[in-house]
């Protein structure tokens, strides 16, 4: 639920506050927490109901058309952050990066992580080459411009997809410089 929004004047982003409900701990999400013991970070949960803070940003600008991501961080918190990039599903020729499932999305930032989703260009107007760009592209963005515009360690990112993001996931691992530190491909191909 969105309680409020405000355009925050950064760089073509906005900004919105809403409330997640703890939820069980599902398949999903007992991933993300695996990606907690991968290293990169530890918190534990309060018990209460998360306050979300959601920025929206443009990373690319191809022509007229505005690539984006949405950054999630749970509210009034000015920590530095390890980062999840997220990518969504869709068989590349559909989906948003408006998909994230809220019960996965509490995980992660209980887990004590920022969470960038990202969208990308899609097929077929669009060729995979194309696509992976935009992958490599976010993944610069979120390095150069995390530690200050986005508060995240830009030596702490795992890189998580679902179906065709899992591919792009997998696809993060032999693409993206430095290497990622993790990489989860929920039910990806490849």
């Amino acid at each position: 639920m969105v309680n409020t929004a405000t355009a925050n004047g950064r760089g073509g982003s906005s900004s919105a506050t809403r409330t997640l409900r703890k939820a069980p701990i599902r398949g999903h999400s007992l991933l993300a927490l695996v990606i907690l013991l991968l290293g990169l970070m530890g918190c534990s949960s309060n018990g209460t109901a998360l306050r979300l803070q959601k920025d929206t940003y443009t990373y690319k600008t191809v022509g007229d058309h505005r690539i984006q991501a949405d950054v999630y961080r749970q509210a009034d918190d000015d920590e530095t952050r390890p980062a999840i990039i997220w990518i969504h599903s869709g068989a590349l020729v559909v989906g948003s990066r408006d998909w994230i499932a809220s019960e996965q999305m509490e995980a992660y930032l209980e887990a004590g992580y920022a969470v960038i989703s990202i969208d990308h260009r899609l097929a077929p107007e669009t060729r995979l080459a194309a696509i992976v760009e935009d992958l490599e592209d976010a993944y610069a963005w979120v390095r150069s411009e995390g530690p200050e515009l986005l508060r995240i360690d830009p030596h702490r990112i795992a890189v998580v997809g679902h179906s065709a993001g899992g591919y792009l996931a997998l696809l993060a691992g032999a693409r993206l410089q430095p290497r990622p530190r993790a990489l989860v491909s929920f039910y990806g191909y490849g």
